[in-house]
């Protein structure tokens, strides 16, 4: 059980820090408020905040299209496919709230920065141009991560320690139950129904 921990927790160890490459997240934050393209700044109403809301689940559709994904692409001239760049995306929205954080997956921080904030100015110019609308702020752009937000290694090597000692309990009780060997005389009595009359000790040299 000892020796399956052991290694389990090496190779465990092994893998998340030599095999594994540091994974950053960098995130923008938008709000969906405003005016139509053109129209006269009047004060926020009611409906137009019901809007807004309603507009948040169309806009993080529209984020990751491949209008949009192929111009970030060809602005920071990125060797990615629009399906691999848009791998890479996540949009989410609290409930009933007009704000949208848009954050990015990468190996390396400066990419994950520059691709998130390329990504969240071509969208406000393309809900412009395609919705008529200009209603998309940006609160903040994404600062560089500084860490990294997974493999999350000691705990890799804390469940591969785990693993190793479940599987070295499960070959230790297969050994044990399926061991047909004699180990005493009573055992010997049991299975032949008849006494021991000696037994030859072992010797130990000294």
């Amino acid at each position: 059980m000892i020796a399956g921990m052991l290694l389990a927790g090496i190779l465990g160890a092994f893998i998340s820090y030599y095999m594994m490459d540091n994974v950053y997240q960098a995130t923008s934050t938008i709000i969906v408020s405003g005016q139509a393209a053109g129209s006269s700044q009047d004060p926020l109403t009611y409906n137009d905040y019901n809007l807004n809301v309603k507009l948040v689940d169309s806009y993080s559709v529209l984020s990751k299209t491949n209008r949009v994904l192929d111009q970030v692409i060809q602005e920071l001239g990125l060797t990615l496919t629009t399906k691999q760049l848009a791998s890479k995306i996540s949009i989410s929205s609290a409930k009933n709230t007009e704000i949208i954080h848009i954050s990015v997956l990468d190996t390396s921080p400066y990419r994950a920065q520059n691709i998130v904030n390329a990504l969240t100015h071509v969208f406000q110019q393309e809900v412009i141009e395609i919705m008529k609308m200009d209603n998309v702020q940006i609160i903040d752009e994404a600062p560089l991560p500084t860490n990294p937000i997974s493999p999350n290694r000691p705990r890799n090597v804390a469940l591969a320690c785990l693993v190793g000692l479940v599987f070295g309990a499960m070959v230790a009780f297969l050994v044990e139950v399926l061991d047909q060997t004699v180990k005493s005389p009573e055992q010997v009595e049991a299975l032949l129904d008849v006494p021991v009359l000696a037994s030859i000790p072992k010797i130990h040299n000294a």
